[in-house]
């Protein structure tokens, strides 16, 4: 089968995640496929949006298994894409970290996740 570039590009990217997941990477590409010819199709009549034409309901199961704590899985990948919205949105970590936490703590907030980056991963 050809893929166009970005078909490509979604299908990797998907792979990696899917495998980080523990999911199968060949069912979520073709769950991907199916749903929206990975990413060309992104916005269905029902007003499903995205790669995997998530519709409201679904989004609303994964904020309840968040909320509930019932998965660090989805925890961790909501965070992540999250960051990755709040990078793409405001540029640069030191931007979109003092918006991931409360505005009254920003310095603090921002002070300390430079100071775990040093530690953890020398920075």
């Amino acid at each position: 089968m050809n893929l166009s570039d970005k078909q490509q590009t979604n299908k990797a990217l998907l792979e990696k995640i899917a495998q980080l997941s523990g999911i199968d990477p060949s069912w979520a590409v073709a769950i991907a496929m199916t749903e929206s010819s990975l990413g060309l199709n992104q916005k269905s009549p029902t007003g499903c949006l995205g790669v995997f034409q998530m519709s409201g309901i679904a989004m609303k199961d994964l904020m309840q298994a968040m909320e509930s704590n019932q998965d660090d899985v989805i925890d961790i990948l909501c965070g992540v894409a999250f960051l990755y919205l709040l990078l793409k949105r405001h540029g640069s970590i030191e931007a979109a970290t003092i918006r991931f936490c409360d505005p009254a703590d920003r310095d603090f907030y921002w002070d300390r996740v430079q100071q775990y980056m040093k530690d953890i991963y020398a920075y």
